[in-house]
């Protein structure tokens, strides 16, 4: 007999869109972060950025866990990735 799999219920796109969302707010929260721990190290511009990547990974690892059962998680993980590669930009024209 063959086996069947039963049917994978598809995403959400509002829910993706919402998750998109609140990725926005999570990394503009780690933005804010990286602006208050660096003011404190005051080790120089290349601080900002650092922390932003260490608070946007952390955060992406913490969604990437739950995207399998989510739309929301990986509307999350889609714009903490988005605003990394961002993060990146700016750390090498910081760099400069």
């Amino acid at each position: 007999m063959v086996e069947i799999e039963p049917e994978k219920p598809p995403r959400s796109n509002v829910q993706v869109l919402l998750g998109f969302l609140l990725g926005i707010v999570a990394s503009l929260g780690g933005l804010f972060l990286a602006i208050f721990l660096g003011g404190l190290f005051k080790a120089g511009n290349w601080i900002y950025p650092t922390i932003e990547a260490i608070a946007l990974i952390g955060m992406g690892i913490f969604a990437a866990r739950r995207v399998p059962g989510s739309s929301l998680a990986l509307g999350v993980v889609i714009a903490l990735s988005l605003a990394l590669l961002l993060d990146g930009i700016c750390a090498v024209s910081l760099a400069r």
